[in-house]
């Protein structure tokens, strides 16, 4: 190591145990983070690519300090993370790294043993690894155990920073974190590790609403190169063929090596891994798919995951988006993405598993086109992987929004904290919460209006002294099993192997004896049920079956995709990774030729086959929000794509642009509540609520309004 360089700065200790790895130097990221979490006087955001070094470019300084300092009584790092399977890598990595230290570690999630529990609770010391869910149980049923152990806090270290960004989850995460502060009474450095952002600003806030200093170590750069391959799927008579010429392209193509295969839900998992395992069955060879998504047993998906990080079988698996964050399954060699690439932020997650030490990260898309007549014919689907691609390799990406209120959350935190106290005064609970806390934007006004909500579902009541208290239906959630959770969970049914008495999985729907379903990646007969214990009896059958999971919802396209897709639709270039066997350019031609003839080259404003259409290109919060001007304005109903806003010609525009601005909540009135209630505790909100949460999550006045005026600036025809 040169002299001067960030491993001088570190202890003895941890120096030796570097040079037990065999390392000839710090990386970028460690040479810029190490120095700034060894002064311990900002929070520290570690922004870098998947297995860049970011767990010991923060640790490293980490248990430096806490090696220095010589206290032991208390935990003295608080390190959450949005994965057990990820907690349980980590964990494995800091014993190594503190070995010869008298640091302890200890992880704590729902899978841990209550043994491992009980012996923390007795000396709470060194580091705890834990889950934003397993953090909120210590609160409500261990509060005064925490008092004493987060005495000595010295750093909270977040871990998949953006996976929280902009959720509910999120949201609870914030609020865990500034209620640690509060019970430690003072501020405690926050370090975040995170995929790279393009724009911080929002990043910092998220981390911290506040004037505390933050460093933002950066590393881009990377000699890895990058392969691409888009393939322009064709419908080959039914849907299944096209199916099976993809799964055949994969089972050619990736076999023999370790691959991740990202489709857009669970079902579709399904389908490609039994169809990729029937491949391998005609051909008489091993097996090597797996499956990995939410609905799968632990111990299906800690399979999939053992073989991918064990590298000595052949493993491709096929999964959701289980396997983007940073649990190690090793370095695989290539990714695949099956259907449209939802934002680049995601995409660039599953890139970063992809491309071993010295080779070129590799990615394969297979594009299909959606079911819209219209979007197909203007091969919608492959223009917007082009997009998205594009913008990966220009390194822009979509900013997080975090202007919503997440009143559900702040209903689960209103029950914590009054769990572990009995009673607050109003003010108290919004002076936590909200003034001084997570949830920063929510008035004084707000949350009287949420609480006397509350009040009226017996969530909560007052006292004669005009306390608040937890009410009967309040006491109902707090023992639910669920409470802990931000986010809304299925109420599902497992599903056993009658062979092994197993669990597969679980499923939403309840199946009929003699039905048949697609589970694990397998072929499955039900040979019983009971709704009372909530399970499935299952023998594997010969024949496909269906999926029983809830629908997966689908993320809004941001405005920097649709706008990038009007780009390509009216530019001439051409994409060397467009695959030529498939005629992929040929598909993009025959898209922009319709988009030409259409008119939409030179007019914003368009008829196809007698409909009058509105191409705004601006993503679908913008073209949601239009839509419901539309409707409040011409009292006429209309559609929309992330695209288009269908039925509306440029004089509606003209007369909708001379009204008064509309309010949002006004617009909010003409949705059904239960279109709405999209969170766990939607339910609970009084209609203003419901409308404020939902005008600030998903619709953009000012953006629509924008787009609206200057349309109509340009006159007809418009240019776009």
């Amino acid at each position: 190591m040169s002299q001067g360089s960030s491993f001088e700065l570190l202890h003895d200790l941890v120096r030796k145990w570097i040079w037990t790895k065999g390392w000839s130097c710090l990386n970028e990221i460690q040479e810029k983070t190490i120095p700034l979490i060894l002064k311990c006087k900002s929070d520290v955001i570690v922004s870098a690519p998947t297995a860049a070094g970011k767990t010991e470019a923060v640790f490293l300084p980490i248990i430096s300090n806490l090696v220095s300092e010589h206290i032991y009584s208390g935990y003295r790092v608080l390190y959450i993370s949005p994965l057990k399977a990820l907690i349980n890598d980590q964990h494995e990595r800091l014993l190594d790294m503190t070995e010869n230290t008298d640091i302890k570690v200890t992880a704590w999630h729902g899978d841990i043993s209550h043994s491992i529990k009980l012996k923390s609770l007795k000396n709470p010391t060194g580091i705890l690894l834990i889950t934003p869910e397993s953090l909120e149980s210590l609160f409500v049923n261990k509060i005064e155990f925490l008092h004493g152990a987060f005495e000595y806090l010295k750093y909270i270290v977040i871990d998949e920073l953006h996976s929280f960004i902009g959720t509910e989850r999120g949201k609870q995460l914030q609020s865990l974190i500034s209620r640690v502060e509060a019970l430690c009474h003072r501020i405690i450095p926050r370090i975040a590790m995170s995929a790279t952002f393009s724009d911080f600003k929002n990043v910092k806030q998220f981390l911290r609403n506040g004037d505390f200093p933050c460093d933002i170590p950066i590393c881009n750069n990377s000699s890895q190169g990058l392969k691409i391959l888009l393939k322009g799927c064709k419908p080959i008579g039914h849907d299944s063929s096209t199916d099976l010429y993809i799964a055949r392209d994969i089972y050619n193509k990736l076999r023999g090596s370790n691959n991740l295969v990202f489709c857009n839900s669970r079902q579709e998992a399904e389908k490609y891994t039994v169809l990729l395992r029937e491949l391998s069955a005609v051909e008489n060879v091993p097996n090597e798919f797996m499956i990995h998504h939410g609905n799968v047993s632990a111990e299906e998906r800690q399979q999939t995951e053992a073989r991918l990080k064990m590298g000595t079988l052949p493993t491709t698996a096929i999964c959701t988006s289980t396997l983007e964050l940073g649990i190690d399954i090793g370095r695989v060699k290539s990714i695949v993405q099956i259907g449209t690439a939802a934002s680049v932020s995601a995409l660039r997650q599953r890139l970063g598993r992809s491309g071993r030490r010295g080779e070129d990260s590799i990615l394969r898309v297979y594009s299909r086109e959606p079911a819209e007549p219209l979007l197909g014919k203007m091969k919608a689907g492959l223009v917007q992987n082009i997009a998205v691609i594009e913008l990966l390799l220009k390194k822009e990406y979509e900013v997080p929004n975090i202007r919503a209120y997440h009143f559900s959350t702040l209903i689960q935190q209103i029950l914590s904290v009054l769990s572990t106290c009995g009673s607050f005064y109003a003010k108290e609970i919004w002076q936590l919460l909200c003034n001084n806390g997570a949830f920063s934007n929510v008035t004084s006004s707000m949350f009287l209006e949420l609480l006397y909500s509350l009040g009226a579902a017996e969530i909560i009541s007052q006292t004669e002294s005009g306390q608040i208290v937890i009410g009967v239906e309040g006491e109902r959630l707090l023992r639910q099993r669920d409470f802990y959770t931000a986010f809304m969970t299925a109420d599902e049914y497992a599903v056993l192997n009658a062979a092994t008495h197993r669990i597969i999985g679980y499923i939403a729907i309840l199946p009929k004896c003699g039905q048949e379903i697609l589970l694990a990646g397998r072929k499955w007969l039900v040979q019983n049920s009971s709704r009372r214990d909530r399970t499935i009896v299952v023998v594997e059958a010969s024949y496909a079956g269906c999926c029983y999971f809830d629908v997966n919802t689908s993320s809004d396209i941001d405005y920097i995709i649709a706008s990038k897709m009007k780009d390509i639709y009216t530019s001439s270039d051409y994409y060397l990774y467009l695959d030529s066997k498939l005629q992929t350019y040929e598909q993009l031609s025959e898209g922009r030729q319709f988009v030409e003839e259409s008119g939409l080259t030179t007019n914003a404003f368009v008829r196809i086959e007698d409909i009058p259409y509105l191409f705004t290109w601006a993503g679908d919060k913008i073209n949601r929000t239009i839509k419901l001007m539309a409707q409040y304005y011409l009292s006429h109903e209309v559609s929309n794509t992330h695209l288009y806003v269908s039925n509306l010609t440029i004089e509606d525009i003209d007369f909708i642009c001379k009204q008064d601005i509309v309010d949002p909540l006004i617009l909010c009135d003409l949705i059904p509540s239960e279109c709405k209630m999209t969170q766990k505790h939607d339910c609970y909100l009084s209609n203003h609520l419901l409308n404020l949460e939902y005008a600030a999550a998903h619709l953009d006045i000012d953006g629509a309004m924008n787009i609206l005026n200057s349309l109509i600036k340009h006159h007809s025809p418009l240019k776009i």
